[in-house]
């Protein structure tokens, strides 16, 4: 990996601390490493094996475990990129998961595989990394309302009515647009995470916003309003031994 990529990059105390596995969300441009598996991704709830996105792209799926000592990757650009590893069985997974993804069940999809390959859920951590916060989401009544009768949803996700500030903002926050509300994508991650039993110690979220905090190039909604362009911020995990 490049210098300025590994000096750039991000990383999670939570899967640090397990010894035996490495990972990084990386800056916007940066590539993965250059054996990882990582899928054409579609929004859904799909997810493979490592063996099935090799070579990267060559399937659809939007969560990759990896059951060997394969690096496993995601691309995002504002929606989450969530690195999950299994403390029992030295398995990992990178899952892409935005509003639209998270609300079709890919971590749960992604939950689901890796319980069938011998986790626990108190052997799963999660590190939910640089999305687009609640400082700077803003959406329409009319898709919480969608969320309000989403089967999967056991209770209605974290949102505000006025936008809230972000005192760490690097560069100015969005600008209302809609009208609507401000979301808060990485909260409704945890929730989801809280629903399938997943302990709150078990999971991290790395607090940057794609948009007001990450490095330039970082958010595709910025880009929509700036026209400063976005480049894909990859994010990859791998077992070492």
């Amino acid at each position: 990996m490049p210098d300025s990529a590994t000096a750039n990059s991000r990383s999670s105390s939570l899967l640090a601390g397990l010894g035996w596995l490495e990972h990084a969300f990386l800056p916007a441009g940066a590539a993965p490493p250059d054996n990882s598996a990582f899928a054409h991704q579609r929004h859904s709830a799909a997810v493979v094996l490592d063996e099935q996105a090799v070579p990267a792209k060559s399937c659809d799926a939007d969560g990759v475990i990896g059951v060997t000592t394969r690096p496993v990757a995601i691309y995002t650009a504002d929606c989450l990129p969530v690195l999950v590893a299994d403390d029992r069985m030295h398995h990992v997974a990178a899952v892409h998961a935005g509003l639209k993804g998270a609300l079709a069940g890919v971590l749960f999809s992604a939950i689901d595989r890796l319980l069938a390959l011998g986790a626990r859920t108190d052997s799963l951590h999660f590190a939910i990394g640089p999305a687009i916060g609640p400082c700077c989401y803003e959406l329409g009544h009319e898709v919480l309302d969608e969320m309000q009768n989403n089967a999967l949803l056991r209770q209605t996700p974290t949102w505000q009515q006025q936008q809230p500030r972000n005192s760490r903002a690097l560069r100015p926050q969005a600008e209302a647009h809609t009208q609507g509300i401000w979301f808060d994508l990485p909260g409704l991650a945890r929730q989801m995470l809280h629903q399938r039993g997943i302990p709150a110690a078990q999971i991290e979220i790395l607090e940057v916003c794609t948009y007001c905090m990450a490095e330039p190039h970082a958010s595709y909604r910025r880009n929509t309003h700036f026209r400063d362009g976005y480049a894909a911020r990859y994010s990859w995990i791998q077992r070492c031994n």
